[in-house]
């Protein structure tokens, strides 16, 4: 019955598509006839797409329902069962350990850098400024000068 109801389902579809198209045809610019168009045209595509579904189960069917083998790289996944866990192979303490080792020194910075603002904020002269300034300029590379755009040579 199914298949009776998809091959009826296709036919009306198709001769309504093609009406729809002939009658497209005759008028161009005529948008309401466009899009019975369009319409018809996505109707034979869910058709089209129901008929799909059923050739694909007709051929399970016809296969007995055969498991569906397992994709190669799916199947590679046992052959790594033997090997070891990464946890063996990285040096995971050691990294862990400079990994704490850069977080002390960046709260070393952070608190030097807090106790330079105290004491730069005591001061009421600019020399504190400039000292400040002259460290940042130290810590910034300098930028490297552009050359000149070439000028325009006209015809």
């Amino acid at each position: 019955m199914n298949a009776e109801n998809t091959a009826q389902r296709l036919q009306e579809t198709a001769a309504k598509c093609l009406n729809s198209l002939d009658a497209w045809n005759k008028d161009l610019k005529d948008n309401e006839a466009r899009n019975t168009l369009l319409e018809s045209v996505h109707e034979l595509r869910k058709v089209t797409s129901r008929l799909e579904i059923d050739i694909a189960m007709n051929d399970r069917k016809a296969l007995n329902a055969r498991p569906i083998p397992v994709p190669e790289h799916k199947s590679k996944i046992d052959r790594k069962k033997d090997q070891k866990p990464l946890s063996e192979i990285l040096p995971v303490a050691e990294i862990k350990e400079a990994g704490r080792k850069r977080k002390i020194a960046i709260e070393e910075a952070k608190t030097n850098n807090n106790s330079d603002d105290a004491v730069n904020n005591d001061h009421d002269n600019g020399d504190a400024n400039d000292a400040k300034n002259q460290q940042n300029a130290e810590k910034e590379p300098e930028k490297k000068q552009r050359r000149p755009r070439r000028k325009k040579v006209e015809d």
